[in-house]
């Protein structure tokens, strides 16, 4: 345990907003299941989400408190002083219902049915009354392997499949924190950083109590971070690879890591990887995915033409509150003409950022991994037209093993921090608050960056000065 001050006030404040919270997601979940009705009303969601504001806040101050202590702690200590908290955040019960769609996905498996060929809505189960979305799946088969080892758990009871998916999303949160840990092991900060990881308000709400699929992408980018640093660049490429037959995003790394690859000269390297490339796409071809149409179904068609959390979002919302005075063909106008040229700067920048790194002969492999976190963070915060809170966790997964690349922390810290909140106290939707909600997560971004100079200084300040009391304490 750490011992700074204050710690224990913090961790019972924390540890009872958090059980208070998760008894109040579990009675929404049994509303949800069995289509009954507690005593529900926007005033209790307005108090559930002052909670979890209030559990930040108190994350914010320990955070501030531990970062001037030496500590050397195992794993195992760090882990059985976080244990209530995962405990908790396991035992929630999801408000959103994209793990419904995950198990209904990994039914249809069990049942022979090619989930990227048929739509889930299409597959009748216990689950399909809880379904959102009604399209095939915009998951990879890697994540569709977990979703079947879950849906054995839901043949026998939709519950306990929830919760042997929350379970499996749990493990691999430890997991990535052990992994941080580890990799740290030459940094004086490493329980420090675990400590935080392990206890992000924002990573056990987004990963562990809505078990959202990006817990497995930031073991990825653990993953391919460690490869990089010590230089096994296939063995990066292929955890790339895998990272695509997960979640759909890692596909924009691959020009990033190939580039430096092409850089450093590593032709054997890049060449066995498009074999392995050539080959997977073969047997895929010849079993789930055997047209263009089925393997379209990867790239989330079902939100092409959507908005959600984002500056494309909050245009939509103001151009549908101007009372008619801009019709509804000139809408579609306006916001094709802006989804394009937010695309289209993006692509600048992905381009300018390739070609940063081809002529930066310096550029090392750590750098590399910031600027494949400075290209996921720019494309969620101006260029996606559909966003949602849980996209910017895996960028502290980054973070957290990059420390000397201080703004980058700042940003994807506060990115995912705002991003949350905002979502939880006012959700992503066209109503006024939605649009709040929004521009509060967006905008988050751009005054960040307005103040990058003085946080920047300001970090390097509070650093020095825990170097100082940690030398004199010693």
């Amino acid at each position: 345990m750490l011992k700074t001050k204050n710690f224990s006030f913090v961790a019972i404040g924390a540890l009872i907003l958090s059980i208070t919270l998760s008894f109040y997601l579990i009675l929404k979940g049994v509303e949800v299941m069995n289509a009954t009705s507690f005593v529900s009303s926007k005033l209790n969601d307005r108090l559930m989400a002052v909670g979890f504001l209030m559990l930040g806040i108190l994350y914010l101050v320990w955070l501030y408190q531990i970062r001037k202590e030496k500590v050397v702690l195992k794993f195992t200590q760090i882990f059985r002083s976080a244990a209530p908290f995962l405990f908790v955040s396991w035992l929630a019960y999801p408000m959103t219902h994209d793990i419904y769609l995950y198990l209904q996905y990994g039914l249809m498996s069990l049942n022979g049915i090619n989930p990227y060929a048929m739509r889930s809505g299409e597959f009748r189960s216990s689950l399909t009354p809880l379904l959102d979305w009604d399209v095939t799946s915009t998951y990879g088969i890697v994540s569709k392997s977990i979703f079947t080892i879950s849906a054995t758990l839901a043949e026998m009871n939709p519950v306990l499949g929830i919760y042997g998916f929350k379970l499996v999303c749990l493990a691999f949160h430890v997991l990535n924190a052990y992994l941080i840990w580890r990799f740290l092991r030459q940094d004086s900060r490493q329980s420090r950083v675990t400590f935080a990881y392990l206890l992000s308000p924002v990573l056990l709400f987004e990963q562990v109590a809505e078990a959202h699929l990006d817990v497995f992408l930031c073991t990825i980018l653990i993953a391919i971070d460690y490869f990089l640093k010590h230089q096994k660049y296939l063995s990066a490429l292929v955890m790339t690879g895998v990272g695509f037959l997960t979640k759909t995003l890692p596909i924009i790394w691959l020009p990033l890591i190939g580039v430096f690859l092409v850089r450093r000269r590593r032709w054997k390297a890049l060449a066995l990887f498009a074999l392995i490339c050539a080959i997977a796409i073969w047997v895929l071809s010849l079993t789930l995915f055997p047209s263009i149409e089925v393997w379209r179904s990867i790239l989330n068609p079902g939100v092409s033409d959507q908005t959600s959390g984002s500056w494309h979002n909050l245009l939509g919302g103001l151009l549908e509150r101007t009372r008619g005075a801009v019709s509804l063909e000139m809408q579609v106008v306006i916001s094709d003409i802006f989804k394009n040229l937010t695309m289209l700067c993006f692509g600048v920048y992905y381009g300018a950022t390739l070609l940063k790194i081809y002529r930066k002969s310096t550029l090392l492999e750590g750098q590399l991994v910031v600027e494949m976190g400075w290209v996921t963070l720019v494309l969620f915060a101006f260029a996606t037209p559909w966003y949602q809170p849980w996209y910017a966790t895996i960028l502290l997964a980054i973070a957290a093993l990059n420390l000397e690349a201080r703004f980058f922390v700042v940003m994807s810290f506060g990115f995912s921090f705002v991003g949350t909140i905002a979502n939880f106290c006012l959700s992503y939707n066209q109503s006024r608050l939605g649009l709040l909600g929004s521009l509060l997560t967006m905008g988050s971004v751009l005054v960040l960056f307005l103040m990058r100079s003085k946080l920047t200084e300001k970090s390097v300040q509070l650093s020095q000065e825990s170097v100082k009391e940690l030398t004199a304490n010693r």
